[in-house]
């Protein structure tokens, strides 16, 4: 086995362990609807640093799963413009967020999505639903 085989099959520990490495499940939806179950990581900072250590308002929001968890007909699926991911947070508050880009790793075989919350503006109803 490879160096690069070897680093692709410790992802199964590194970035898919559920009880000593911090990964949580996540469900990515195609457009249609359907999807599949992924564990990885999911990195939502609302808290950013701006070049000269200066707090500023951001928030960023990504997952990261083993590639070859999701694999269709042989090929790695590419998550796209469209695609929504959800999972609940540390406080059991569940998200659904929207794939703005997807970033392959194809040296190691990790697939990292830039996420973003849904921007649209919530009816008064809605809004007391959250609540």
């Amino acid at each position: 086995m490879g160096l690069r085989q070897l680093a692709e099959a410790d992802l199964a520990v590194t970035l898919t362990d559920k009880e000593t490495g911090g990964a949580v499940d996540f469900t990515l939806l195609r457009p249609n609807g359907t999807g599949v179950t992924l564990q990885g990581f999911v990195g939502d900072i609302g808290y950013l640093v701006d070049t000269e250590g200066n707090p500023i308002a951001g928030r960023t929001i990504t997952a990261c799963f083993r590639m070859s968890d999701f694999v269709s007909d042989g090929e790695y699926v590419k998550p796209a413009f469209g695609w929504r991911v959800v999972y609940v947070d540390m406080s059991g508050h569940e998200w659904i967020l929207f794939v703005v880009r997807f970033e392959p790793d194809r040296t190691l075989g990790v697939g990292r999505l830039i996420l973003a919350l849904n921007l649209k503006k919530k009816s008064k109803d809605e809004e007391e639903e959250d609540e």
